[in-house]
């Protein structure tokens, strides 16, 4: 395979329709900054829209403010949830804030203290728990999936029978990687159309057999349709059939 410049997956910054009121909106690259040094590793981003009733607009992982953006998400509703679904998720909840000051602000384990050791403004106005909220509780449902400080909250939108991760399982497509980053991955298994737990979480999630029982056959029970991603590509059909082969020998 010829080397190649990473892409995205245009058009970013735009809402797509994966059923009636949730969809996702693919964004910007973002990097990722160890001890301060920003790695040349480029890897996408997409968030999660999900309309509740009353129409307002539940956000999981808000990817980077763009104004154009904000404009088409008022005209489907408003602006009510920011949710940061595990403490590597969350930088750009204040950006949003800020456009949108009556939203709630949604805290995942740790994020609090990552935001304050890393100088971002984001105040957030509420805490995740194992189970979902009465804000959307009749619609989304919710668990805990360990992994150390990976670990992160798996959300399950129970209209379009839609399950919605962030790290825990990743797709990524090859071709849009470059090296050597492509080698990696393939090294790692999280490549399309496999798919597979993310390395970072496999070593504690190992460790922590009864809380992983238990989340994974949280997930399972939803009988999921479709597995909406942050990173690489979606699993638009067979979600049961994925999340037995990559759940199955740990659940």
């Amino acid at each position: 395979m010829a080397d190649v410049a990473p892409s995205l997956y245009e058009p970013i910054n735009v809402y797509k329709t994966l059923a009636p009121d949730i969809g996702i909106v693919d964004g910007p690259f973002e990097y990722l900054t160890v001890a301060g040094v920003r790695l040349p590793l480029p890897f996408t981003t997409r968030m999660t829209v999900v309309t509740l009733p009353g129409d307002e607009l539940f956000l999981h992982s808000p990817i980077a403010f763009d104004a154009g953006l904000a404009d088409a998400l008022r005209s489907r509703g408003t602006v009510r949830h920011l949710v940061s679904p595990n403490q590597f998720h969350y930088a750009h909840i204040g950006e949003w804030a800020r456009a949108f000051p009556g939203a709630l602000t949604w805290a995942s384990p740790g994020v609090r203290q990552r935001a304050y050791a890393r100088h971002i403004d984001v105040n957030f106005t509420r805490d995740l728990g194992e189970y979902p909220p009465e804000e959307w509780s009749g619609e989304i449902d919710q668990t805990l999936v360990p992994g150390g400080i990976f670990k992160e909250f798996a959300f399950f939108h129970r209209p379009s029978r839609t399950l919605v991760l962030t790290d825990t399982i990743m797709n990524l497509e090859l071709e849009k990687l470059s090296q050597p980053w492509r080698a990696f991955t393939k090294l790692s298994g999280m490549y399309y159309p496999h798919g597979r737990i993310f390395f970072g979480m496999r070593l504690p999630l190992i460790l922590q057999r009864k809380k992983r029982k238990h989340a994974f056959r949280r997930i399972q029970s939803w009988h999921p349709q479709r597995i909406v991603l942050s990173h690489g590509r979606c699993f638009d059909a067979n979600a049961e059939v994925v999340l037995a082969r990559v759940f199955g020998e740990r659940a």
